[in-house]
């Protein structure tokens, strides 16, 4: 039996007890999915790999709906720590595809950059189902984009470094949307958690 196990076979028993962790996972990612908020990320050629992965975690952790990469398909999923195998992250070639894509699905665009049309992020009202687009670390997003977008949010500074880490401005964006949401009354588990599992009507104890 050992040579057996070493070959990746299971024990009935042991292969009874893995289908009940898959199970259990398998439930776990939809409880997960049913509690999806209606918000996205969007980061446009990000040159330093661990900036997306650490914005993947993070929109992981605020529920976020999805996020979308534009540019180079590579990045440091060690900075995601498993949150890209729960969260939906999907690539695109360019701006333009981009905004083809949020206009398509119901986004409205919500830049982060510095721009003459930009709000404060403290003054900030997040229009519905707001996506929140960072554009490269040098360059940021195109005028064209800036163009098109519903609104132009801004960090306010006061140091002498005129920038944020990307994917620190992106957190920060994403838990002001959620702190406004709560304080409208329209955050669901504002402590966090998952959403109460479905009634299957299965009676059997797990």
């Amino acid at each position: 039996m050992t040579d057996v196990k070493r070959k990746g076979f299971l024990r009935p028993k042991e292969l009874w007890a893995e289908q009940r962790r898959q199970a259990r996972r398998d439930r776990r990612l939809a409880q997960y999915r049913r509690g999806l908020r209606e918000f996205a990320v969007a980061a446009c050629d990000i040159s330093k790999e661990h900036n997306v992965g650490t914005l993947v975690r993070t929109a992981h952790a605020a529920a976020a709906r999805e996020v979308i990469l534009t540019g180079e398909r590579d990045w440091n999923a060690y900075a995601a720590r498993t949150a890209e195998l729960f969260t939906r992250v999907i690539h695109l070639s360019c701006e333009e595809a981009l905004l083809a894509y949020l206009r398509q699905e119901g986004y409205a665009v919500v830049a982060v950059e510095l721009d003459p049309r930009s709000v404060t992020l403290f003054e900030a009202i997040y229009p519905p189902r707001p996506c929140f687009v960072l554009g490269a670390e040098l360059g940021g997003l195109s005028q064209a984009f800036l163009d098109a977008a519903d609104l132009i949010v801004q960090i306010p500074q006061w140091g002498l470094v005129p920038s944020l880490n990307l994917a620190v401005a992106g957190s920060l964006v994403i838990y002001d949307h959620l702190a406004k949401l709560y304080r409208a009354g329209k955050l669901d588990r504002p402590t966090g958690g998952l959403p109460p599992e479905e009634d299957t009507g299965d009676q059997r104890s797990g």
